[in-house]
């Protein structure tokens, strides 16, 4: 009978032939992965992962709109639940703001944005749009992968491996300690330095093409933005 594959754990633990998954290797990986993807960011949230979970956007709106202007709004996160978002304009005045929610809006399959009549003043009523009130939309939503994409799991098998490695070496049984590394001596000791080096220069010369396919950092305009 088949395992049930429920979470990232099952997944990794059922597809990695002979290899001992462990929940805080593969905890590592993900938080790894997620980082070097941009899905952790100051704006999404520092501790965000590629994994499901809500998500926040707040945008800046102009002061007024012209009547026949209607908003599009493209989510930054994807994969994501159409149905799980919530679209608040929030109007700030002085200390005082005033939350207001928009039910009325139209999610687009084809070009994968929502379009919405959002309730600002009238570029008529006020000359030259000075307004005195700024106006924000806050956007929440699920987004992210509830597993791991197929074609990405040899690649996170291999890289639970460099973990596992990592997380399980000391000075008996790595090189000595307090010693010159070698000239192509990879040091395990650690996730910061040299491994993280080599981990990152091993990501972006094989498989920048396959993880692309889950990054953000095209938005932010970071190495991973690279069209291959």
């Amino acid at each position: 009978m088949a395992v049930e594959i429920k979470t990232v754990l099952d997944q990794l633990t059922e597809y990695c032939d002979c290899l001992d998954v462990r929940e805080n290797d593969v905890n590592e990986l993900i938080n790894l992965i997620s980082v070097q993807t941009c899905w952790s960011t100051k704006e999404g949230g520092i501790c965000s992962t590629f994994l499901q979970e809500e998500r926040r956007e707040v945008i800046d709106l102009p002061d007024c709109v012209c009547d026949c202007d209607v908003f599009t709004f493209e989510p930054r996160y994807f994969p994501f639940d159409p149905d799980s978002f919530t679209f608040t304009v929030i109007e700030q005045e002085g200390i005082t703001e005033t939350a207001t929610e928009i039910t009325d809006y139209v999610y687009s399959a084809v070009d994968e944005v929502f379009r919405m009549e959002l309730p600002l003043p009238k570029c008529g009523c006020k000359p030259n749009c000075g307004c005195d009130t700024n106006y924000k939309l806050l956007v929440t939503y699920v987004a992210g992968y509830e597993l791991i994409p197929d074609c990405l799991l040899p690649i996170f098998c291999e890289a639970l491996q460099w973990i596992k490695e990592k997380n399980t070496c000391d000075c008996e049984e790595c090189q000595p300690c307090n010693e010159p590394d070698e000239v192509g001596e990879i040091d395990y000791t650690t996730l910061t330095g040299r491994l993280q080096d080599y981990f990152l220069t091993t990501l972006t010369e094989q498989y920048i093409r396959h993880l692309s396919m889950i990054s953000l950092c095209e938005m932010r305009h970071d190495l991973w933005a690279v069209v291959v």
